[in-house]
């Protein structure tokens, strides 16, 4: 999606007053983003919350099983 919009994480960053590291982080995968920062990116990139982050319900089971 950022290359899509020739976005750059520090773009996503200012835009939801974060840093280019946690932007980073959401992508890979690494970190969920709060509430406030789905939101602040959905509305920054003119989406709907659910079309920017979907469940993976695999992985979330997988990762309960795993603890």
């Amino acid at each position: 999606m950022i290359v899509e919009r020739n976005l750059i994480q520090e773009d996503l960053a200012e835009a939801t007053g974060s840093c280019s590291r946690t932007i980073g982080r959401i992508e890979r995968g690494e970190r969920n983003p709060s509430l406030e920062m789905a939101i602040r990116l959905a509305h920054y990139l003119n989406m709907g919350v659910e079309e920017i982050f979907k469940l993976d319900d695999d992985t979330s089971c997988q990762k309960k099983t795993e603890e």
